[in-house]
């Protein structure tokens, strides 16, 4: 019996094409609680790699934080997504600010005197659409930055850590 390799490749993938029209797209707020459940059954790795080494020190201290943040900044405003959110932010005191956010949260030393994140936010009416479009970006810009899959994984679960405050249009 001679096997028709063509026909069987494209049946196959007739198959997997129906099979992926035929799966749910996950809303939103799915995708976002996905995230937050991958960050908690995470936890404990986190916290070990925190305990080797503060992540502060693997982004590479506050030079690199900062640069990470400039970058983040000029994601977020070309974001179609998001980006009429950074519309009126002015460069200089949001990396001051985000810097020193990420530098005391990551185990660096610095006084972040800004708002808490309900106050800088609220205003904002995050939406779980408008996380996952600022998450993208931080996770773009780590990959750029040629960060590893465990500080990209930290970084957004710290995120992740603040949905509750943050996100008020689910």
């Amino acid at each position: 019996m001679k096997i028709n390799f063509k026909l069987c490749l494209f049946l196959l993938g007739v198959c997997s094409v129906t099979a992926v029209a035929d799966e749910k797209i996950p809303t939103d707020a799915e995708r976002v609680a996905g995230i937050q459940k991958e960050c908690a059954e995470a936890g404990e790795a986190i916290k070990q790699r925190q305990a080797e080494k503060a992540l502060y020190d693997r982004l590479g201290k506050r030079p690199k934080i900062k640069n990470l943040v400039t970058e983040l900044l000029a994601a977020h405003s070309k974001n179609e997504k998001i980006g009429h959110l950074f519309v009126h932010v002015k460069k200089g005191p949001f990396v001051k600010n985000v810097t020193d956010f990420l530098v005391a949260g990551t185990g660096g030393k610095a006084n972040y005197r800004g708002k808490d994140m309900l106050a800088v936010h609220k205003h904002m009416k995050v939406s779980n659409a408008d996380f996952l479009a600022a998450g993208g970006d931080f996770e773009a810009v780590m990959k750029k930055a040629k960060y590893g899959p465990n500080e990209i994984q930290e970084v957004i679960c710290s995120l992740a850590s603040f949905i509750p405050v943050v996100v008020v249009q689910q």
